[in-house]
């Protein structure tokens, strides 16, 4: 089985996901996973992306995570009340303490660099789906990341600002995860 990280869009070329103002989440969780990737090449870290041409389901019966990765999966969140703010990360139902853990560094990090609001971190119950695939993958650590809200301008523009800080952070972060197996 490998054992590495795996950055990955939320969404594809086919599945456009939220889109607000004109601005497609598909497009935004592509930019994120391709500047975290940027930032783990050039420190030399190994990494798997999906593909922009191929679904979820493609992409997760592709990889084959082992006991010891990392799953990152990119999300931007959408509320129809353009007030709704913040970041949160959706962590299994049975997620792991290691899960756990990068989620809530993950989303303590977020809210810090773009200066909005910590949600918290959620299981994939408590979300409106229920379960989440990706999730639930026998990686050994898993985290859905709801970076900011794609419906709020505000927080659009913060993340706009400070994506590559923001993505910086990410690679560091999931290497210090990846390095724990």
């Amino acid at each position: 089985m490998i054992q590495v990280i795996f950055p990955s869009a939320g969404h594809h070329d086919k599945d456009p996901g939220a889109v607000y103002n004109g601005v497609k989440e598909a497009d935004k969780t592509k930019e994120f996973r391709d500047l975290i990737s940027y930032y783990l090449t050039e420190i030399g870290q190994s990494h798997i992306m999906d593909k922009d041409h191929e679904t979820n389901a493609q992409y997760q019966n592709r990889i084959k995570p082992g006991a010891g990765s990392v799953i990152l999966d990119i999300h931007f969140n959408a509320s129809a009340n353009p007030e709704a703010n913040g970041t949160e990360m959706i962590v299994a139902n049975n997620a792991s303490k290691e899960s756990i853990s990068l989620a809530e560094e993950l989303a303590k990090g977020t809210a810090a660099i773009l200066g909005v609001r910590n949600r918290g971190v959620k299981t994939e119950a408590q979300t409106a789906r229920g379960r989440i695939g990706i999730l639930n993958l026998k990686a050994g650590i898993a985290v859905l990341a709801e970076i900011c809200f794609i419906s709020n301008a505000d927080d659009m523009a913060k993340y706009e600002t400070c994506k590559n800080h923001l993505a910086r952070f990410y690679a560091y972060t999931l290497i210090k995860y990846d390095n724990l197996k």
